[in-house]
């Protein structure tokens, strides 16, 4: 029995996700510099149904905004349409939260800064808190308070433990 047919089948296996990501977001544009196009434009725009997915992964069958969304790309992309002058057209007529993500301008700005402002602050906590908990540990070691003990007492205490 000969390996090749293993071989064979090895690499048949291992081209297969490649095929899949080659794949397009359900388009009937054959050019592949124009498929490429597609899904770029297609994953910088969000479904309008409701699903809150990329338009370029939405998988309702039958979806009332995505496929239009998709036919209307095609259609400007065949016509010559600059990808961001496509993006555009969407942002105009459904407004920005039709973008996958938010512009950095405005106070969109705030979902672009907010997490490592978060993040920033999170870590001074921990900080603060962990040095202030370590410095009050380092003030409760035992310390005897106020002046000796009393020797009447210290004598009977060594003679209670003696025996």
């Amino acid at each position: 029995m000969t390996a090749r047919p293993y071989v064979v089948l090895v690499l048949l296996l291992a081209s297969l996700p490649a095929i899949a990501l080659a794949q397009s977001a359900k388009t009937t544009l054959r050019d592949p510099v124009q498929a490429k196009r597609f899904n770029e434009v297609s994953d910088r725009l969000v479904c309008q149904c409701g699903c809150n997915m990329v338009l370029r992964v939405c998988n309702h069958q039958n979806c009332p905004s995505a496929i239009p969304m998709r036919h209307e790309i095609e259609k400007q992309i065949g016509e010559g349409e600059d990808d961001d002058a496509i993006v555009a057209s969407f942002v105009a007529k459904d407004g920005a939260k039709v973008l996958s993500s938010p512009p950095a301008e405005g106070l969109n700005l705030a979902a672009w800064v907010m997490p490592g402002f978060a993040l920033g602050v999170g870590l001074f906590a921990a900080w603060y808190f962990a040095t202030r908990w370590a410095h009050k540990r380092k003030l409760a070691v035992a310390v005897p308070k106020g002046g000796t003990v009393d020797t009447a007492l210290r004598e009977r205490i060594e003679k209670e433990l003696k025996g």
